[in-house]
């Protein structure tokens, strides 16, 4: 009999014990939830400073070099950009598959148009080239929705006419590019058919 009470009060305990982790794991997982989702939207806060003014420099396309770099009109002053977080394949010196197909998306969807450039972290490159995202509209602020609307890196990379390839320190919207290239090489787009 004492055995049997033993064994029971044991067997509460373990139950009582399993619980309250259940509970407490939950409350956890809960409260780490929140944490990411608020870090996520802190991080593009505190780069970009969302809450006040975006600081976009309008330019004007005048020639595109290849898919992930073109020339532009800034004020007077002609300026080499090279886009921020992709890699599109040559079609300048060397000639890569899917080359000339990222020439003619950035060509047609760039050349002539007015964009809006975004520094990240760098402000040039060791060519000097100006590292910049572009921005196909003035947006008012940087969110998911305007990313994959109005970011022409985000598209350049989404429609499979470029790579998402990272420079540390300008990293701030890389997972979003990630994202796109998953996107790209699941809907088998451009170069990932």
């Amino acid at each position: 009999m004492k055995n049997k009470i033993k064994y029971l009060i044991i067997t509460i305990l373990i139950i009582c014990i399993t619980m309250f982790f259940a509970i407490f794991a939950k409350d956890l997982l809960n409260n780490k939830a929140k944490l990411n989702e608020s870090n996520s939207s802190n991080i593009l806060d505190n780069i970009f400073n969302t809450n006040d003014e975006i600081n976009l420099q309008e330019a004007y396309v005048t020639k595109v070099v290849d898919g992930d770099t073109i020339w532009v009109n800034i004020e007077g002053k002609e300026e080499k950009i090279r886009l921020i977080g992709v890699n599109s394949p040559e079609y300048t010196k060397e000639i890569e598959p899917y080359g000339k197909e990222a020439t003619e998306f950035t060509t047609h969807k760039l050349l002539n148009k007015t964009i809006y450039l975004q520094k990240d972290v760098s402000d040039t490159d060791s060519y000097d080239r100006l590292l910049r995202y572009v921005w196909t509209d003035k947006i008012d602020v940087i969110n998911e929705e305007n990313i994959k609307n109005y970011l022409f890196n985000y598209s350049l990379v989404y429609e499979g006419y470029a790579e998402s390839n990272y420079y540390k320190p300008d990293i701030t919207l890389q997972s979003y590019l990630e994202d796109a290239q998953t996107q790209a090489k699941e809907n088998k787009k451009g170069m990932w058919e």
